[in-house]
């Protein structure tokens, strides 16, 4: 299954991509993630549902000095859109 994640809150500048990547990777699940221009952040991620029903709690995080995430859209496709993922890696922000 492949999952697009809009992030929305404060997302950029703290850290919140890595934060994304390393629970991706600690999950086994493949994808990227960006910045985008509006401020939010998009989040592409494949695997199983329940890892990642898993894996988007995870990165629904709110603590005192990082991100705070306030909403998070989700758009869900079939399995075969996530071919073509080799791991899971930051990419260039939407307006680089």
């Amino acid at each position: 299954m492949k999952v697009t994640l809009i992030v929305h809150g404060v997302v950029q500048g703290v850290g919140y991509r890595n934060l994304v990547r390393d629970v991706a990777r600690r999950r086994n699940v493949t994808g990227h993630v960006r910045n985008l221009r509006d401020g939010s952040v998009e989040v592409v991620a494949v695997g199983d549902s329940d890892t990642l029903a898993l894996f988007e709690k995870e990165i629904a995080v709110s603590y005192q000095h990082g991100p705070q995430v306030m909403h998070i859209e989700r758009a869900e496709q079939d399995a075969g859109d996530g071919e073509g993922y080799d791991g899971f890696r930051i990419e260039r922000s939407s307006d680089e």
